[in-house]
């Protein structure tokens, strides 16, 4: 297979012959998890002082040749690991940040916040602060409110995983933008053209050399408490389903601007998530097995949504699942770039339509439409 071939630039700058190893991470690895900064790690060779002189927030840009995909990332610290002698086999370590780690450290003070679509008013309010040259893209309005707040104190991240919670949608970086995703937008931008396999098949096909299918406690509720700032806790509960397993339960601080909104979130999270047997997935693919050009181009045209293709032990069918990409991490060396991808279901994001892109199209002419 085609290596996947990595370029990095300090500013201007391409320093990609010094860099012995990267490490990379973007994104959550659950739907329960907050979003976290995402991190760019490279080693190089300093034994003649090439690590000298990089600065706090100097901008290193990370680019997949040939897919179209690039990402920002700043500088928050160096490791140097310093020999002795004359320092020949000397090396350091480039700790940078995303620009979700950037907007945990944009704190506000008393900021007067106007109830608007959850993800309308992250753009209107925080865009502005964004770093040079980077923005936030609201792909949909938010098909929930988010509260006012006339005195609002924090960071933008967390105000951004506060709205995005009450959304229940999704944040996805590239190049030198965070993308929020509104529930609805989720669904318009699917289905995927990734289809993740036991092997690998012409140019949308990767083939996976391990897979990790997740059930079971770790995505089942039901029963929730939803705190929003509007009103009092509001709960849900799925009385069949603690009967069968017992409670299991979870709690959300949201920004609903209502109560009844805040119940709805409820009532969604306990629908939505009342089947033990559904599933996540942890998935390795790598650049031995696979071209990863066509994955990273679905990550840049922002299609988080993919096909899982498996089977389980024993069993001779194989089965698919529609899953969105929550995150994803690489271990990059001159010889070869690992990924590992996690994944949820679909269906915690938006609701099943019987007539949908995403979901499947019923056969209309079996039914008379």
């Amino acid at each position: 297979m085609t290596k996947q071939v990595w370029k990095v630039e300090r500013t201007v700058t391409d320093v990609t012959a010094q860099i012995m190893s990267m490490q990379y991470s973007t994104g959550r690895r659950t739907q329960f998890d907050s979003w976290s900064p995402g991190f760019l790690n490279f080693t190089i060779k300093n034994d003649n002082g090439q690590a000298n002189n990089y600065e706090l927030n100097e901008t290193i840009t990370l680019t997949a040749v040939g897919a179209s995909f690039f990402q920002w990332f700043y500088v928050q610290e160096v490791l140097f690991n310093d020999l002795g002698g004359e320092g020949k086999g000397s090396t350091a370590t480039i700790i940078c940040t995303d620009l979700l780690g950037r907007m945990g450290r944009i704190q506000v003070f008393e900021k007067n916040l106007v109830s608007a679509g959850t993800v309308k008013q992250l753009f209107d309010e925080f865009n502005s602060l964004m770093p040079t040259g980077t923005n936030i893209a609201p792909l949909g309005n938010g098909d929930s409110t988010a509260a006012a707040d006339a005195s609002y104190s924090g960071t933008v991240l967390n105000r951004v995983n506060l709205n995005m919670t009450t959304e229940q949608g999704l944040v996805q970086q590239d190049s030198n933008t965070v993308y929020l995703f509104s529930r609805s937008n989720i669904n318009v931008f699917g289905p995927g053209v990734i289809t993740f396999a036991r092997s690998a098949s012409g140019s949308y096909q990767m083939g996976y050399s391990d897979i990790k299918r997740i059930a079971l406690g770790s995505n089942y509720l039901n029963n929730c408490t939803v705190t929003p700032p509007v009103a009092a806790a509001r709960n849900d509960t799925d009385a069949t389903g603690v009967a069968a397993y017992g409670t299991y339960g979870a709690e959300f601080a949201t920004v609903d601007n209502t109560a009844a909104q805040a119940k709805s979130f409820a009532q969604w999270q306990v629908q939505s998530r009342a089947d033990p047997d559904q599933l996540s997935f942890q998935i390795s693919v790598s650049d031995t097995a696979n071209d990863l050009t066509q994955l990273f181009v679905s990550i840049y045209s922002q299609k988080p949504v993919v096909t899982v293709s498996y089977k389980n032990p024993g069993d001779a069918a194989t089965y698919t699942s529609s899953q969105i990409i929550q995150g994803w991490s690489m271990t990059i060396t001159p010889s070869r770039t690992d990924m590992e991808i996690f994944t949820s279901p679909l269906t915690y994001t938006n609701f099943f339509t019987l007539n949908s892109n995403t979901f499947g199209v019923l056969d209309k002419s079996r039914l008379g439409w």
